[in-house]
């Protein structure tokens, strides 16, 4: 045994065989993802294939080893996983058959599609849970049978077993047609480079950082959570990942320095919701927008900008007055890192730098597939670099292998964390492709938009209120990104119909997606962080959309102020962030209870007025909304002076 063997080693080297298989199949699979990214996908068909047959056939695998496993139970498990296995590679075996219009399916084609199309709404439920495999499922009877049993405009077309099956499974269609593309070409890589990071210690850099930015402001300790989160957020791209990982030591130090357990809880959960529309990566949603609006990844990027600094800024400027009502003075400065000693430290090169190198690669016309892969690549060799060179300037070329194999266990993990993610994505894709080709196929998606047309009266707010309902109510138990693209399918037609531009409709839809993790009854994020501290959900759901109540405003601003999205004159876009910060500030003070002093009910409705003031698009509401501001702040001037004099 090796004498220099770290716990974590030993504890590896003790898992069973079956486990470090299945991890190194894991491996295997997302340095595939990272191969490909760097020298060029294959075929589209094999591509695509490979990754949804392998990723879901991963996720039974992994179930069949989970503890307490009954044996007859795993043997169903390996059974399942090695269905999808087939599945997928029985198309990567037949590409070339398959793409051969002339061609007809023979019974093994439609026996595997139909085995895949099963076991991946299996392999969906149990890691997404059961809403959106159900709505797949139904769909897929309305496409299949829907034609026998129904009449007038929802009859949809008669189509055959054979058409069917050749839509869903055997083409660039269906399970195989642009999620999964997106998915294998571009979400997997940024899975996989989020996890990496994190495994060579991006994370206490991260949180250094915030702290030294926000460390000295009131409240100083839930500020670092906001920024933290929001830098964490961007690589992670999920808002559950987000608080188990930094609020499992956020919530914590929050509570310590006088803050209440649910108010902690709600910060993090309301903060973590909004890195998936942080840039420079903003999760798998922003570039599947990407890829249906067919702009570049940079027009999103770009676009969000705003608006995400703006999320951020309505909690950040929450806790502020929440801090300075309650007394919870900034961090002790020795607490507090020196810049130099984050910013110049060797931790910071393998955290900061793949991120300054992806948004250069993003920014200079790079495929955001290349600029991901080529940052991974780097991020590894800094996190090496570093090493090696603290060992050899430090004399202490001895410990070199020991860091070399520190190293390497940590990079292992961050593969296998990195995989374990991908897989997940995978059955997410095939099961919302299978939903939203049927949707597409069946024409029901535009019967869906007529229909909400018809609800609203063709009236723009009517329809921007009911896709905000309807992204909330199809987010209560699916991922953002699924909750994104059905909403995106019904409701974007209906919005562009109206005169809304489509990055503006789906970012609008985007933004509701991801707000679905904060709002109850069902949030994701929140019950994430309510289980850390072991509170009340419902209390901590109140503190959530109290500190965060403000950025259900954005996305209207977004398409009312349409130059909060960069659009228009470097004035305009100015000015309209002005006017947009000030609702922000007014309803953020109003629901916290405190803005230059504390704020009594009556004052609080004033604040709630000028915010709403201040959201119509006229510049007579502006000027009114800016004169309640004005007038609230000389009278709040005013009380602190006779305060102080009394």
């Amino acid at each position: 045994m090796d004498a220099h063997a770290t716990p974590a080693e030993l504890s590896a080297g003790s898992k069973p065989m079956s486990r470090r298989l299945i991890e190194l199949g894991i491996v295997a699979y997302a340095l595939l993802h990272v191969y490909t990214s760097l020298l060029g996908n294959f075929e589209p068909l094999i591509q695509r294939s490979l990754f949804l047959g392998l990723g879901v056939g991963f996720i039974f695998f992994e179930s069949a080893l989970k503890k307490g496993r009954s044996a007859p139970a795993a043997l169903v498990d390996v059974l399942l996983g090695l269905i999808a296995v087939y599945g997928g590679v029985h198309v990567t075996l037949a590409a070339d058959r398959l793409m051969d219009i002339m061609s007809d399916l023979m019974p093994l084609d439609m026996t595997a599609g139909v085995g895949l199309i099963l076991v991946s709404l299996e392999a969906a439920r149990r890691t997404i849970g059961l809403s959106l495999p159900l709505m797949a499922v139904i769909s897929l009877g309305f496409y299949l049978l829907g034609h026998q049993f129904m009449s007038g405009n929802w009859q949809p077309p008669r189509v055959s077993g054979e058409t069917a099956m050749m839509t869903l499974y055997a083409s660039t269609q269906g399970m195989f047609g642009m999620m999964a593309d997106i998915g294998t070409r571009v979400v997997a890589i940024y899975v996989i480079f989020g996890s990496l990071l994190m495994s060579v210690g991006a994370g206490e850099v991260f949180m250094r950082a915030a702290t030294m930015i926000a460390g000295r402001s009131h409240g100083g300790q839930a500020k670092v959570a906001v920024v933290t989160s929001a830098l964490f957020g961007t690589i992670s791209g999920s808002a559950v990942a987000n608080v188990m990982s930094v609020g499992s030591i956020t919530i914590p130090t929050m509570i310590r320095a006088g803050y209440r357990k649910d108010f902690a809880a709600g910060i993090e959960a309301s903060a973590s919701a909004g890195g998936q529309i942080m840039p420079p990566v903003m999760g798998a949603g922003a570039f599947i927008m990407a890829e249906i609006l067919n702009v570049p990844y940079t027009t999103i990027a770009i676009a969000a900008a705003i608006p995400a600094v703006l999320y951020f800024s309505a909690i950040y400027f929450s806790i502020d007055c929440y801090a300075r009502a309650n007394g919870l003075n900034p961090m002790p400065r020795e607490e507090v890192p020196r810049a130099r000693d984050v910013l110049l430290s060797a931790s910071a090169l393998p955290a900061f730098g793949p991120l300054l190198l992806l948004a250069y690669l993003l920014f200079n016309g790079y495929t955001p597939t290349l600029a991901g892969a080529v940052a991974t690549i780097a991020m590894l060799a800094l996190a090496a670099g570093v090493r090696i060179f603290a060992c050899i300037s430090e004399g202490r070329v001895g410990d070199l292998g020991r860091e070399m194999r520190e190293l390497a266990r940590k990079i292992w993990e961050g593969f296998v964390d990195g995989g374990r993610g991908v897989i997940i994505i995978a059955a997410l894709l095939a099961t919302a492709a299978l939903l939203v080709t049927v949707l597409s196929a069946s024409g029901l998606g535009v019967k869906f938009s007529q229909l909400l047309l018809g609800f609203s009266g063709d009236i723009l707010i009517g329809v921007l209120l009911i896709s905000a309902a309807l992204c909330i109510m199809l987010g209560m138990d699916v991922p953002t990104t699924a909750s994104y693209l059905l909403t995106a399918s019904v409701a974007a037609p209906a919005l562009t119909k109206l005169g809304l531009p489509p990055l503006g409709a789906h970012l609008f839809i985007f933004y509701f997606a991801i707000l679905s993790a904060i709002t109850p009854p069902v949030c994701a994020s929140v019950y994430a962080a309510a289980t850390i501290v072991q509170e009340n959900f419902w209390k901590v759901a109140g503190q959530a959309l109290r500190i965060a109540g403000a950025v259900f405003f954005i996305p209207f601003m977004m398409v009312y102020r349409p130059a909060i999205l960069m659009q228009g004159t470097w004035p305009e876009i100015i000015y309209n962030v002005a006017i947009t910060w000030f609702a922000v500030a007014a309803i953020c003070g109003g629901s916290i209870g405190y803005l230059l002093g504390p704020v009594s009910w009556p004052l609080r409705i004033w604040l709630y007025v000028a915010g709403a003031s201040l959201f119509y698009p006229s510049i007579y509401a502006d000027v009114t909304g800016v004169a309640m501001l004005a007038l609230f702040v000389a009278w709040q001037l005013v009380r602190a002076r006779q305060h102080r004099t009394a």
